[in-house]
């Protein structure tokens, strides 16, 4: 039979096992992000309060366990970047073709937007035609540019117009680095092919009310789309860079074109029309260029 321990003994044995349960390996280091007291602290949150009744030779194994998950998280963790840091960046080739698409498609709305300018007229004041006499005076400063006016087409004027409508907007929102836009319900602000539909949907239905409708007066149509440009503003962009350059470019449309439109009802007429249309450019040009 072995020989007993004396109880100094044991106390000894015990005070070595325990100060050897008891030493704590060094803690590895996770980076300059993390240190050993944030280590310390969230290994001991991640821990079960259940640990505390089990003895120690237990525990020990367990909590290797939940050591090395947390540092395989922590690791995978930080090789992921934040959405926000990853950016895609177009080739130089790549930016030139959008940039030849965007101003072809531009120029080619341009060619169409006149066709659709001369059916606006109403039962009263407004007659057919009238509204396009502001993109005809490309025509006219081409006819006193161009040493042979006939060598250049006037569809390639009004494709021209088109190109500087759709490019306005989006010029701006490069100088500023960011597109102004509303913090809310921006599944509606989103620049997207679908998006300038709704605004050429928009148009034609209100060219055909006008049309249709019989209106007390050109004031009361020239009014109520005034009132209805505000709410398309608001559901189709509702950035203040569009409602700002829509709101120039129609002022500028009906003082140049003031001996057309002597009277107000026609003078809203042009901001209405042309403002609308900006929106509509805008829209399509954001989602060419970006």
């Amino acid at each position: 039979m072995g020989k007993k321990k004396n109880k100094n003994q044991v106390h000894a044995n015990g005070t070595s096992s325990g100060a050897a349960t008891k030493k704590e390996t060094p803690l590895p280091s996770l980076g300059n992000k993390l240190g050993s007291a944030s280590y310390t602290a969230i290994n001991t949150l991640t821990k079960p309060a259940l640990f505390s009744f089990y003895d120690e030779d237990i525990t020990r194994n367990e909590g290797n366990v939940y050591d090395k998950a947390f540092l395989s998280n922590t690791s995978q963790l930080e090789m992921v970047l934040p959405s926000g840091a990853v950016k895609h960046e177009k080739s130089l080739y790549a930016k030139i073709i959008n940039c030849i698409t965007a101003f072809f498609v531009l120029f080619i709305v341009g060619i169409i937007f006149p066709m659709v300018s001369e059916c606006l007229y109403d039962n009263d004041k407004l007659t057919k035609g009238r509204i396009a006499f502001f993109l005809k005076h490309g025509i006219t400063i081409k006819n006193k540019i161009v040493a042979e006016p006939d060598m250049v087409p006037d569809w390639a004027v009004f494709g021209t117009e088109g190109v500087i409508f759709g490019s306005i907007v989006p010029f701006i929102d490069y100088l500023v680095r960011h597109q102004h836009r509303p913090n809310t319900r921006l599944s509606v602000y989103k620049n997207t092919f679908g998006s300038f539909i709704k605004c050429v949907n928009a148009l034609l239905g209100i060219i055909f009310g006008i049309r249709k409708i019989e209106w007390a007066s050109s004031l009361q149509a020239a009014g109520a789309w005034s009132l209805l440009n505000i709410v398309l503003w608001l559901f189709l962009d509702g950035t203040s860079t569009v409602l700002l350059s829509g709101l120039v470019v129609g002022m500028i449309s009906a003082f140049s074109c003031a001996q057309y439109a002597p009277q107000l009802s026609q003078t809203l007429y042009f901001i209405d029309f042309y403002f609308f249309g900006l929106l509509m450019f805008s829209k399509l040009g954001r989602y060419l260029f970006n």
